[in-house]
């Protein structure tokens, strides 16, 4: 019976998979690969940095590391909120219902620019000004795609992204915040296929992928203990 349920499971059809499995490849070799499983969870990885990466679960985004072999897990939302603590307020409007399109003082815009299909998937051009608000006339070429099947993945990388910004407000300070909020508006016109000079979908497919790849490897550190880490990282500086 063991023999027969094996076999069974490897005649299944592709299309069976629940999960997705996206890689994305940057300029320099390096790239990001985002696993989406069947419940909805999904684990995002930088290829060059194993051992940090974000998690996706339960409508919440974890940043997982690991130091001296123990790992780290912190709620995007309870690290903003204790960097809140402790910066001018700038994350309060990062997270949730209140991110959407908006203006910003960084000269942040999105022109149309033509229609191209990557890897199948048809996908709209822009040219985004303000990635550099010290070249305010310069833009980058951007190429996303509203297919549906691709919105998960979309997701998962929004939130990596906008967390991992996040984590440079020490040395961006209001500029962070800012450009959290640019990546949650340009996020809102699709899934990106192609970003100039970083990212671009090398494959997607169905995949299995089993709920252990997005199980937390340890309990989140409360806010408080967010905090108290943070001042005392500050303290040393």
């Amino acid at each position: 019976m063991r023999f027969i349920i094996t076999l069974l499971l490897f005649c299944l059809p592709a299309s069976a998979l629940a999960g997705q499995r996206a890689v994305y490849r940057g300029g320099d070799g390096k790239g990001m690969t985002i696993e989406v499983a069947d419940d909805g969870s999904a684990v995002v990885r930088n290829q060059d940095m194993p051992d940090n990466y974000g998690i996706l679960k339960d409508g919440q985004f974890y940043l997982v590391s690991r130091e001296k072999g123990e790992w780290n897990v912190a709620r995007a939302e309870d690290l903003a909120a204790a960097f809140d603590q402790v910066l001018p307020p700038l994350f309060k409007n990062l997270f949730g219902a209140a991110s959407a399109k908006r203006p910003n003082s960084r000269g942040f815009r999105v022109e149309a620019k033509g229609k191209r299909k990557i890897l199948g998937h048809e996908g709209q051009v822009y040219a985004v000004y303000g990635f550099d608000e010290s070249k305010p006339k310069e833009s980058k070429e951007v190429v996303v795609s509203k297919d549906p099947e691709l919105q998960p993945v979309g997701k998962a990388m929004q939130e990596f992204m906008v967390s991992t910004t996040m984590m440079l407000a020490p040395f961006l300070g209001k500029a962070a915040a800012e450009i959290g909020g640019d990546i949650r508006t340009m996020f809102t016109y699709g899934t990106p296929l192609s970003i100039e000079g970083s990212l671009q979908l090398a494959s997607f497919e169905k995949a299995d992928i089993p709920a252990s790849a997005t199980a937390l490897p340890a309990k989140p550190k409360t806010a408080a203990e967010l905090l108290k880490e943070i001042r005392e990282n500050s303290a040393k500086m």
